[in-house]
């Protein structure tokens, strides 16, 4: 059951508020976020087909019911806060989540508090086609997306920028302090990976990338895209970064070395050790006193054959993890 071309439509104070959600809590948020019409001055009772979603998506449709279900009811542990470290509100996504198993469907009311957010907006807003976002696997890449969206006017179809501090980085994603703590990590593990995906699954193609340093260590990021055309984003963008001067962005989350003779199973292992940091597992996996980097390289090590890298990716799928 495929999904019709729909427009997810937002303020632009959701665009840059404070919150973090799984990605299939994102699928299931903008699947119901589509469904709002442009003349409505209320919110209706939304229906989410979890097969569609599950089916557009990419997600095994075994399981998908009950991690979309687990999803959307856990939504609401995860609050937007909008606003600053002065003034500010803190809302909840959902004011309620019927859910009909034999149906395979969830009903979900929107909290009244987001009317101004999400109805009736008038000239401070971000718009885009729910497709562009369907195969997103990093759990960073919407909201990037959005804040490169937002900004897409200002080219006028044609380049744009945006330019985000690390510390704006860590504050709209609500990373802990003991997250990402290495300016590197937060590049390799979160900007990088999120940026390849807009470039290769979207409407956009990122043309440059610079990580602007204040004394020795990064700052911020500046990110140039521009609108792919018609034809390029049918083609899903398979042709590479454009030819203008620019900083590569890594084929793997995992780096490897360029002339690196890596085997299937090598980057089966290397997305599945991706996959953990992007979706913030790590704690779940650690053992003892390992950091972060000590835990991918034992559990790349323990990935020897087909069979346990199935096992991994299985024992993932079971947090929601799409592949």
């Amino acid at each position: 059951m495929k999904e019709t071309n729909q427009i997810v439509k937002k303020s632009n104070d959701l665009i840059t508020a404070k919150y973090r959600l799984t990605i299939i809590q994102q699928y299931v948020l903008h699947n119901v976020i589509s469904q709002i019409h442009i003349e409505d001055t209320d919110f209706k009772k939304y229906e989410v087909n979890v097969r569609s979603i599950a089916e557009n998506h990419g997600i095994d449709t075994k399981n998908a019911y009950r991690y979309i279900k687990k999803s959307a009811l856990e939504l609401n542990k995860q609050p937007i806060i909008i606003g600053d470290e002065i003034e500010g509100i803190a809302l909840n996504w959902f004011s309620s989540v019927r859910y009909n198993s034999n149906r395979g469907t969830l009903l979900v009311d929107f909290h009244p508090d987001l009317k101004p957010y999400l109805l009736q907006l008038q000239g401070y807003f971000t718009q885009y086609e729910n497709k562009n976002i369907q195969r997103f696997k990093c759990v960073h890449s919407l909201r990037f997306y959005e804040f490169l969206k937002q900004k897409q006017n200002l080219g006028k179809g044609k380049e744009f920028y945006v330019e985000l501090t690390l510390a704006e980085i860590r504050s709209m994603f609500c990373f802990s302090d003991s997250e990402y703590k290495a300016n590197k990590d937060l590049r390799v593990y979160v900007i990088e990976p999120a940026l390849k995906e807009i470039h290769e699954q979207t409407d956009l193609s990122i043309t440059d990338t610079q990580f602007l340093k204040k004394g020795r260590s990064i700052n911020s990021v500046y990110i140039t895209a521009k609108p792919k055309t018609a034809s390029k984003t049918a083609k899903n963008s398979d042709s590479g970064v454009s030819k203008q001067k620019t900083v590569e962005i890594p084929t793997n989350i995992v780096k490897q070395p360029e002339n690196a003779n890596v085997s299937d199973l090598q980057h089966r292992a290397s997305k599945i050790t991706g996959l953990i940091m992007s979706n913030r597992l790590s704690d779940r996996f650690k053992q003892g006193d390992e950091s972060i980097m000590q835990m991918m390289a034992r559990i790349q090590n323990e990935i020897t054959t087909d069979a346990i890298a199935d096992q991994w990716e299985n024992k993932l799928e079971e947090f929601g993890v799409v592949f």
